[in-house]
């Protein structure tokens, strides 16, 4: 490291009051000598610290720098954290906001950074740096294609700074990032600033089972989760009065009685989280009920009166009325207070300002306080630890739990933080402990090719740099896990192959030639051996099939049961003694009593017996013969001289075969056949025997028969050639599978070109069209729809109010059904038909193309943009509407946001275009009343600006309740006039409204 960079650090640490520690020394340092470092840290640490001398370096270089955030509410926050510290050179860009965009920091949305690198990448020109805050917002299902783009195209010779919070695979994003961009150095810290103690609420206490040190103190085995063990075995440890205490379901605790719980162990303020808006709103009215000790202080409820004022006076007198400005007016002035997705971008402001200045005691708030909001308490209550994701209840995760846990311990303030978790009689102590400590689930990319993003990089006609995105992406570096596996295996074996190759081990300089030679003689004696042996046993055979009888040879077990059934007189063939007449059984054993010649023989194995007549020949014996059991008898002693001729005559008129004849013909026959092929045979054996012992001979005068390595050399050799098959198998399977992922991002190239055929962005030629310039511009999922709606003229002709519903259809993006009792005009409801026909010829031909990109518009979502546009209240709005005031709100602001690309893109490339002007008196007419407070503040107050407003300076009031309520009846009839329907969603909900965005 040089000298000024040394003397730019040691400047630096003089602007903190503490020592840093040594993951931002390490993080710094790297950041000095010009390397990019990707910091993860748990919650509150200070990894921001790493950022702001990135920032600080850039700027005392006279060099830009960008620090971009997920979030508006984090942008407009670091704006003003920033402008303290450098003053104008601060600007903001957050799409409905621009200031000082020529500054040297500019602190932007991801999102606007990502449309500057489509756009105008020239305005990277003098940057250096590139701060990327949150970046594990790269899983996010909305926001982490935008993430992911940002770094592929940002400009290699940009310093990068990622922060992010703890993640399990963070080696494997900090290997993405390097090799997407460049080389980027992985700086982890996972000691909290503050430690942890984790409680267990069970009996009305606050038991703690896992201190600061993070060891277990306490063990509830078999407590919770009786629920779920069944209604049988509630209803036997209810007979059974000796059931083990623990075994029996308690009643859950009450938020109320958690929340006395903590006061009475100092231990508030809190967050209490909880996963429904509904939930987060009744509890925290039920636990206001008693007024908190600390605003019963004269001097603490005039502070928070003070708050609260500012930011009534921010608001029209109607607006001021709604319920949920009331609500939460009542709560904070009792120390209490609720924060979800659905309350009023203001109201959260509020809610956040005075429980950061420790004003409000308890907030009860949803997960997504926890994703960017700086608001760390002394405790957090993680109220259940099962959460409906969409589609089923499910248990908590332990990042998600460990991401809600961040929020506690204050440093400065706190000497340790807590984190409460009440009893539940659905989950057992066991699985409250293993999501509580279990390991961090891995980062999964949620990247999603977009259309406008396809346009803006496609370079006709291959497309060579979207494969190149595709190519780059996190999801594709995830997905590729096995190729990156299988080209370290090809590198590891190649590797191990080099070294494995030796000489000779006795210097011989053509060492490996001799023994390959020796082993060759080797092989050829074996391979002479195993010829003489097959030769020889070649001659075997051949010699028996010359000494082969012609006749088939009766099986032993064939003649066992022939003999359990052989009747005397039946004529045999034995092979040493010709043929023979079965007398029957012996009384001295064998296998029978038989006549040869003129003696009775015993016969002893059937293996005697070679030949039995087809035919069973046999004759009639007389009763003198039968009689006869034992061997060696002379039949001519016990027959007469008439019996003996009558045997003898029989025997006359049987043919009986000649098989001595047979035989011998047969033999000849075989002889003739097979003698000429068993004289090679045997001159092959006798040559192959005297090959062997001329190569043995040779074997034993080679170099290496007499050498002492000769095994060793041998064996060496061996793995050589092993290892050089493994390299081989694993580069062939690299291959393929390369071959294999190449095949499916062209795929996907080939079906996204495909499906911007089909609706003439690009012509048959792979050219993009003019209309492409449209589609370009407007950065929605929805982008096709909309150019497609607005280039076919289907908007042409609507009053500003309509222009504004229709885009308000496309800004709502929950995907849950609500009551909803406005009603549209008929242009509008045909309009929606011609839409339902668009969507659905683009689902279909994304299918086709293996495709989900478009996500449609919302089809519960009407009315409130039209009436909000034509002057009724939020109010009003909300008593036809069953939405919270914060989902209508942040719907008009993006169907603001919307409404401005689109003008903007007609502007630029179409401006005679006869929707620009309806565009900005749609647009104007939104923008009023609390939308336009929003509209220009973002979505966070920025307290300098209400500040720096003139007191004297009153907000424009709107009409009277009564007013608004006869403007409604009034509009009513209007639209009986003109023929207004009600919205048929039925036959629309046969059709997938929210559709996976992956690709």
């Amino acid at each position: 490291m040089d000298v000024e960079s040394e003397e730019m650090i040691a400047q630096f640490r003089k602007r903190y009051p503490f020592p840093l520690d040594p993951f931002q020394e390490e993080a710094i340092q790297a950041l000095a000598v010009g390397e990019s470092v990707m910091v993860t840290a748990p919650t509150g640490t200070g990894k921001t610290v790493v950022a702001e001398f990135g920032i600080f370096r850039a700027y005392t270089q006279r060099k830009r720098v960008f620090y971009t955030t997920p979030i508006k509410a984090l942008s407009n926050q670091k704006f003003k954290d920033l402008r303290e510290q450098y003053g104008d050179a601060v600007g903001l860009l957050t799409g409905d906001i621009i200031e000082n965009p020529n500054g040297h920091i500019i602190v932007m949305t991801t999102e606007v950074m990502r449309n500057m690198l489509l756009q105008s990448p020239s305005e990277f020109t003098h940057t250096t740096c590139v701060v990327f805050d949150e970046i594990h917002y790269l899983a996010d299902s909305e926001r982490g294609t935008t993430w992911e783009e940002s770094i592929i195209l940002c400009p290699k010779n940009i310093q990068l700074v990622c922060l992010s919070a703890t993640i399990s695979n963070a080696q494997e994003v900090a290997s993405w990032i390097s090799q997407t961009h460049r080389p980027t150095r992985l700086i982890s810290h996972s000691k909290r600033s503050i430690p942890l103690a984790l409680y267990y609420f069970l009996d009305g206490k606050l038991n703690q089972i896992i201190n600061n040190e993070g060891k277990k103190v306490v063990d509830f085995k078999g407590v919770g989760g009786e629920a779920k063990r069944g209604f049988r075995n509630r209803l036997r440890d209810l007979r059974d009065p000796e059931t083990d205490e623990r075994k029996r379901e308690r009643p859950e605790p009450t938020q109320r009685d958690i929340v006395e719980a903590l006061e009475q162990g100092g231990m508030l303020p809190a967050i209490y989280f909880m996963f429904s808006r509904n939930d987060c709103e009744v509890a925290a009215e039920l636990v206001a009920l008693n007024r908190h000790s600390s605003t019963r202080d004269p001097k603490t409820l005039a502070q928070i009166d003070e708050v609260c004022t500012r930011y009534l006076n921010y608001l029209e007198e109607e607006d001021r009325k709604i319920q949920q400005v009331k609500t939460i007016i009542t709560l904070v002035r009792r120390g209490f207070g609720f924060h979800h997705a659905g309350l009023l971008p203001i109201l959260k402001q509020l809610v956040e300002e005075l429980f950061s200045k420790g004003l409000m005691n308890v907030v009860f708030a949803t997960d997504t306080l926890a994703l960017g909001v700086n608001m760390p308490a002394k405790t957090v209550v993680i109220g259940r630890l099962t959460k409906f994701d969409g589609q089923t209840r499910r248990p908590l995760i332990p990042n998600e739990f460990q991401q809600m846990a961040g929020r506690a311990g204050r440093r400065g303030l706190d000497i340790q933080g807590h984190v409460v978790v009440p009893y539940s009689p659905w989950i057992t102590f066991e699985e409250t402990i293993l999501i509580a400590t279990g390991p961090l689930l891995p980062i999964e990319s949620a990247f999603s090719v977009r259309y406008n993003s396809v346009l803006n990089l496609y370079d006709p006609p291959a497309g060579e740099r979207i494969l190149q995105i595709l190519r780059n992406s996190l999801m594709e570096f995830q997905q590729s896990r096995r190729l990156r596996e299988l080209a370290l295996e090809v590198q590891h074996t190649q590797k191990t192959y080099d070294l494995a190759k030796v000489g000779c081990l006795i210097g011989l300089p053509e060492g490996e030639e001799l023994l390959h030679e020796y082993d060759s003689l080797g092989h050829k004696i074996q391979e002479n051996r195993n010829e003489e042996r097959r030769a020889i046993e070649e001659e075997i055979r051949l010699r028996k099939k010359l000494d082969e009888a012609p006749w088939h040879r009766p099986m032993r077990e064939t003649l066992r049961q022939i003999f359990r059934t052989l009747q005397p007189g039946t004529l045999i063939h034995c092979e040493q003694n010709g043929w023979g007449i079965y007398l029957g059984r012996s009384s001295e054993g064998g296998i029978g009593l038989f006549i040869f010649g003129d003696k009775t023989v015993k016969l002893e194995e059937y293996r005697t017996i070679d030949y039995m007549p087809p035919e069973r020949f046999q004759i009639t014996l007389p009763d003198s013969l039968l009689k006869i059991e034992r061997s060696n008898f002379s039949i001519s002693e016990c027959a007469t001289a008439e019996e003996l001729n009558a045997i003898a005559e029989q025997l006359r008129q049987i043919n009986l075969p000649d098989l001595a004849t047979w035989l011998r013909e047969a033999r000849q026959e075989a002889s003739n056949k097979y003698t000429p092929t068993l004289i090679k045979v045997q001159n092959r054996a006798q040559q192959t025997k005297e090959q062997s012992l001329e190569l043995k001979e040779q074997e034993q005068k080679h170099p290496c028969h007499s050498c002492d390595v000769r095994k060793k050399h041998r064996s060496l050799q061996k793995d050589s050639a092993r290892l050089l098959l493994a390299r081989d198998e694993a580069q062939k399977l690299y291959d393929e599978r390369k071959h294999y992922e190449e095949g499916r991002l062209r795929g996907t190239l080939k079906g996204l070109i495909s499906v911007l055929k089909r609706f003439n962005f690009i012509d048959k030629e792979g050219y993009p069209s003019s209309k492409s310039l449209w589609l370009r511009d407007v950065f929605d999922t929805n982008g096709l729809i909309i150019i497609e709606m607005v280039s076919r003229g289907w908007l042409e002709g609507l009053q500003p109010q309509d222009l504004a519903e229709v885009f308000s259809w496309f800004a709502y993006d929950r995907d849950f059904e609500f009551l909803n009792r406005f009603v549209l005009s008929r242009p509008l409801n045909e309009l929606r038909k011609k839409l339902d026909e668009l969507e659905r010829e683009v689902f279909a031909v994304e299918r086709q193309n293996e495709l989900q990109i478009t996500n449609g518009y919302n089809i519960y979502y009407f009315g409130a943009a039209r009436a909000w546009c034509r002057g009724v209240s939020l109010t009003s709005i909300l008593e036809k509407m069953q939405l919270a005031e914060g989902d209508i709100i942040i719907t008009f602001n993006k169907t603001l946001d919307l409404m401005r690309q689109v003008q903007d893109m007609l502007r630029m490339h179409d401006p005679d275009n006869n929707l620009i002007p309806v565009l900005a008196e749609a647009r104007h007419m939104m923008r009023r009343g609390v939308v336009e407070q929003i509209y220009n503040v973002g979505f966070g107050v920025v307290k300098e600006e209400l500040e720096a407003q003139d007191d004297d300076e009153q907000p424009k009031q709107d009409d009277s309740v009564e007013a608004q309520t006869k403007l409604m009846q009034l509009l009513e009839e209007e639209d009986e006039e003109t023929d207004e329907v009600a919205v048929d969603t039925t036959n629309r909900r046969r059709f997938s409204r929210k559709r996976n965005r992956r690709t």
